[in-house]
């Protein structure tokens, strides 16, 4: 299970809100059972909504509830006035006793009716504000991404750069600037070559993509005759310093072929992309 690619979903902020359907629920309870990971984000969300509920708290009025007591104090049936029978000298019509009664019900009903529409209006307020909360959440989670991904760039690009200057500290090392021919208008590359150590070093900074089943090799001219100084790739190892496995001593150039993937004995000078000269 991909556990990222789930915590990610948006289906743990679901169901901390209640959003998510009982099969959904099943689900999630017996995940976070078996992931820890599931329940460490469940635990964190929880502890985020409540500290924002928290936050964005509104307390009612203390005049609300006062209001609403004072409707709900109905006078006791202790206090009530005794109700004499009067004498009957018309036909005209009775009041009902449990008329009084009959409108205290109604009035109860309405004040509470009234009452239940204040908390649900409560209630919508704050599941509007949980909803901010999680889109906060996720705008935070895709900010942290992006700074992730920036970072991972950044410590690229300082490996990168401490590689060249551990290079170019070694003295005796030479830096040859190659770039593209037709076949390859933008590229671009460089050769940290040390003829004491006879280490190579390939920097590419442009170079075409090339299928699965081919590299680039390099190799130093040495009175005329190709010597193979490495294979090395381009693409994604654009921005790496890559270390080719040949030993070179000795070099008045250096040329780029492309070849098939491994290398090849002699260069295929129909392919050739770059070529140097060095300066005596």
């Amino acid at each position: 299970m991909n556990l990222p690619e789930y915590i990610e979903s948006g289906i743990l902020e679901s169901y901390v809100l209640g959003a998510v359907s009982d099969q959904e629920r099943q689900e999630v309870n017996c995940l976070s059972a078996v992931y820890p990971e599931i329940r460490e984000e469940l635990d964190q969300l929880m502890l985020a909504f409540e500290e924002y509920a928290t936050m964005n708290s509104v307390e009612p009025p203390a005049e609300l509830k006062n209001s609403i007591m004072a409707q709900l104090d109905f006078a006791k049936p202790a206090q009530e006035a005794v109700v004499k029978p009067m004498p009957v000298f018309r036909d005209e019509p009775v009041q009902s006793i449990n008329s009084k009664q009959t409108y205290t019900y109604k009035f109860t009903w309405v004040v509470a009716a009234s009452f239940g529409l204040v908390v649900l209006a409560f209630s919508y307020y704050l599941f509007s504000q949980l909803n901010t909360a999680k889109q906060s959440l996720v705008t935070l989670r895709t900010s942290n991404e992006t700074l992730q991904a920036n970072l991972r760039q950044l410590q690229v690009r300082q490996q990168h750069d401490n590689d060249l200057v551990a290079l170019l500290s070694q003295p005796g090392t030479q830096v040859i600037k190659l770039t593209g021919n037709e076949k390859a208008p933008s590229g671009d590359l460089s050769v940290y070559w040390n003829a004491r150590s006879q280490r190579v070093d390939i920097d590419v900074s442009s170079l075409p993509s090339l299928p699965a089943d081919q590299q680039y090799q390099l190799w130093s001219l040495v009175d005329g005759k190709p010597i193979d100084a490495g294979v090395f790739d381009a693409g994604n190892a654009i921005g790496t310093v890559q270390r080719l496995n040949r030993a070179i001593g000795r070099a008045d150039a250096f040329a780029v072929t492309i070849e098939k993937r491994g290398g090849s004995p002699t260069p295929n000078l129909s392919n050739l992309v770059a070529i140097k000269e060095l300066k005596v």
